[in-house]
């Protein structure tokens, strides 16, 4: 009723009381919706509502000025009083996008910071120039007039930090934006319109500023106002949608396109000022370009870690043991050995205690291989049960030794599941020298391995020339 009253009465006096009870409403309901609510964070709220009582003392004392008194006094009271509820809702809109951060977004603050700047390259064209070359302003009136696009441009600098990177946004949290921008879009026509001399009281762009305090006052009173903090995850720093890219692309031309409408316009060129706009967009284009360049080569690496890894042991899958075993061979000066490990006794584990068990038997065993060998072994996991060990720089006297002691830690009992799991192993080794082939390597350690497996499993089957020999017990020593 009050908005609507706000546009049918034909008095300044009553617009302006209208507006002044809208401001102070508003300001009461950001204090009771969050203390009612008891959200665990209240400061930002607190800051929001005492910039709109500002924005009410500021109003106030304009009006009593202007529309009673008959004096239009610049600046005045009444500008300071509104130039410290914009500081306020700097505040308030800072703490909104702080408390709310999981962690730090950079792609969503570059992205704010170059969309604010270009804004500000035309907010100089359009709102700030004509202030600072206009003649017979004092240095406080010049300094005042420029301080409201000022403000205006960091609070928009946070609403976009807002709008932009995350994923949850709550009702209140999307009321909140719309508000601000609301408001910020009337500051904005509003200095335009006075420029030009035509604002006046109940203007359609008033309707900005009434709705910004509807708005304000109905998110506090929302009943999803608690869901407004709740830490939330951003959006990859790889990935730019469309709409932004779109809006990246048009602010970063910003620059160039508010030199040219003054040089079309015959005015003054500031050129300084256009040109630390430019440098300043241009290192925050290549800050967000290097951002997407580091969060795609994370994303590569992730990408190809999951495609060389097998994802129950952590162990090479066997995709990357037949590139490593390739490389090893190509590039050895000596020799390297290579044990074929299969388990025995695996498939009953599986088919008693469950495919769960026999997953944790997999990693178990796995564990057990990594921590008795050397730190530059390399350990695959190749098939359902089966895993391959290459040892750089091992003669076949020590190759023999590591496999028999994996066969002994692998015969030790599992605890899985509150039970116990026992299984064995059956170890083919092979000693390559450099220019083998490595496919006819790997074939002798298999055939080794299926040898130790045929007389009795829990052995060691090592490959002498092309033909592989069974050493008669795990301990035995093979010549």
């Amino acid at each position: 009723m009050l908005c609507v009253a706000y546009f049918a009465l034909p008095w300044d006096l009553a617009a302006t009381a209208i507006n002044v009870v809208l401001n102070a409403a508003a300001g009461v309901a950001l204090v009771v919706g969050p203390a009612r609510a008891r959200t665990m964070v209240r400061w930002p709220w607190f800051a929001m509502a005492t910039s709109m009582w500002f924005y009410a003392a500021g109003l106030s004392y304009y009006g009593a000025q202007v529309v009673l008194v008959g004096r239009d006094v610049f600046p005045s009271p009444a500008d300071y009083l509104l130039l410290a509820g914009a500081l306020s809702l700097i505040v308030a809109l800072t703490g909104f996008v702080r408390v709310r951060r999981a962690h730090a977004d950079r792609p969503g603050v570059i992205d704010a910071l170059i969309v604010s700047t270009g804004a500000g390259m035309l907010s100089w064209v359009f709102l700030m120039s004509p202030h600072v070359h206009a003649g017979g302003l004092s240095g406080l009136a010049r300094v005042v007039l420029l301080a409201y696009p000022v403000t205006a441009l960091f609070s928009l600098a946070l609403v976009l930090r807002m709008a932009l990177g995350r994923r949850n946004r709550p009702v209140p949290y999307l009321m909140l934006v719309v508000a601000v921008a609301a408001g910020l879009f009337s500051d904005t026509a509003y200095s335009l319109l006075m420029l030009s001399g035509t604002y006046r009281f109940g203007d359609p762009i008033d309707l900005g500023w009434l709705a910004m305090r509807v708005l304000l006052g109905a998110a506090a009173l929302h009943p999803g106002i608690t869901g407004i903090f709740v830490p939330t995850a951003t959006r990859s720093s790889g990935v730019i949608g469309n709409g932004r890219f779109a809006a990246l692309a048009l602010a970063s031309l910003c620059a160039p396109a508010a030199l040219t409408i003054q040089w079309l316009r015959h005015e003054r060129l500031d050129v300084p000022v256009f040109a630390c706009g430019a440098v300043v967009l241009f290192l925050l284009v290549i800050a967000r370009l290097w951002g997407v360049m580091s969060g795609l080569s994370r994303a590569l690496a992730t990408v190809e870690r999951l495609a060389n890894t097998d994802q129950l042991t952590g162990l090479a899958n066997r995709r990357q043991f037949h590139d490593r075993w390739h490389r090893v061979l190509a590039g050895s000066t000596g020799p390297t050995a290579l044990l074929y490990v299969d388990l025995d006794g695996f498939k009953p584990v599986n088919d008693t205690l469950g495919h769960a068990a026999g997953d944790a038997v997999l990693v178990a065993a796995a564990d057990r291989m990594r921590t008795n060998v050397r730190a530059d072994t390399f350990i695959a996991r190749i098939g359902g049960d089966e895993f391959a060990v290459v040892l750089p720089d091992v003669a076949g006297d020590d190759a023999h030794s590591v496999a028999r002691r994996i066969v002994e830690v692998l015969a030790e009992p599992f605890t899985v599941h509150d039970g116990e799991a026992v299984i064995g192993a059956s170890v083919g080794v092979v000693v390559a020298d450099a220019g083998d082939d490595p496919d006819v390597v790997l074939r002798r350690a298999d055939a080794a391995m299926y040898a130790a497996k045929a007389r009795g499993r829990g052995r060691v089957g090592v490959v002498d020339g092309v033909a592989p020999a069974v050493d008669a017990a795990v301990d035995a020593v093979v010549g």
